[in-house]
């Protein structure tokens, strides 16, 4: 492949820049993918084929990130800054694989990263922002907050900044499907709470209560008894005893018009 579709930087420094830990890193580079090996791949992952393992899926999204994905990003006049910001989702949802099965390196977050490669998806500043169709005729975006996202309200403000710089549009349809947008949370916090400040943005259209993400947020895991969760945070102090009481705490729905 021609360097100059790739930048100026290696694979292993590729890697590097993703945050991708050492464990990570190691199993990565033992798999030694050829480009032809990472097209197939990007295949794969694209066709939602299934891997042999949490280990060979995690080198196979790094390598087609590098030798498909960030070509494509520097053939459309990206920056490598954005390329990377969006990539380095991957390091996230490895960290999240190592939390979940005893600090062993993989990934099986394979269907949303997908979504990365194929340039359908953007990180903006401290959000996230994927295309979808048009509706009554604006241009709209789904928006995503990562996991430890400043959504304080000049974060998010200078985030829709980039995005309407970066889609070049002058109006936008932001859609959100979130814990962070229940009335139910907003519900047990302060004012000055900027998850409080950041759901207020947006118009609700709807909720679902079968589905418990806000739980797994705030507390790292599920329990069928929400006594047994541990309150670590005047959050999850908050939470436990609304949900000890009955209360539920949905994913809802919202959109605004930027």
């Amino acid at each position: 492949m021609d360097k100059s579709l790739r930048g100026s930087f290696s694979f292993s420094s590729f890697l590097d820049q993703l945050n991708l830990n050492d464990k990570a890193k190691e199993v990565i580079l033992s798999y030694s993918f050829s480009h032809d090996d990472a097209a197939m791949a990007y295949d794969a992952i694209i066709k939602d084929e299934a891997f042999a393992d949490a280990k060979r899926a995690l080198a196979s999204v790094a390598s087609a990130a590098y030798e498909i994905t960030l070509p494509e990003y520097r053939k459309r006049g990206i920056s490598d800054d954005i390329a990377i910001t969006t990539l380095s989702d991957i390091a996230r949802w490895e960290e999240e694989y190592e939390r979940t099965h005893e600090g062993q390196p993989g990934l099986s977050e394979i269907r949303w990263l997908k979504y990365h490669l194929q340039l359908q998806l953007f990180a903006l500043g401290s959000l996230q922002y994927q295309l979808l169709p048009e509706e009554d005729g604006i241009f709209t975006l789904n928006l995503h907050i990562p996991k430890d996202s400043d959504i304080s309200l000049s974060s998010v403000r200078s985030s829709f900044e980039k995005a309407r710089q970066f889609f070049k549009k002058d109006k936008m349809k932001i859609k959100c499907f979130s814990w962070l947008l229940s009335d139910e949370l907003s519900s047990l916090l302060d004012d000055s709470s900027r998850i409080k400040a950041f759901s207020s943005l947006f118009t609700k259209v709807s909720s679902d209560y079968g589905r418990r993400q806000a739980e797994e947020r705030i507390f790292g895991h599920l329990e069928d008894d929400p006594e047994n969760y541990e309150a670590e945070t005047s959050l999850a102090a908050k939470a436990r005893e609304y949900l000890m009481k009955g209360g539920k705490l949905p994913i809802t729905s919202g959109f605004l018009i930027i």
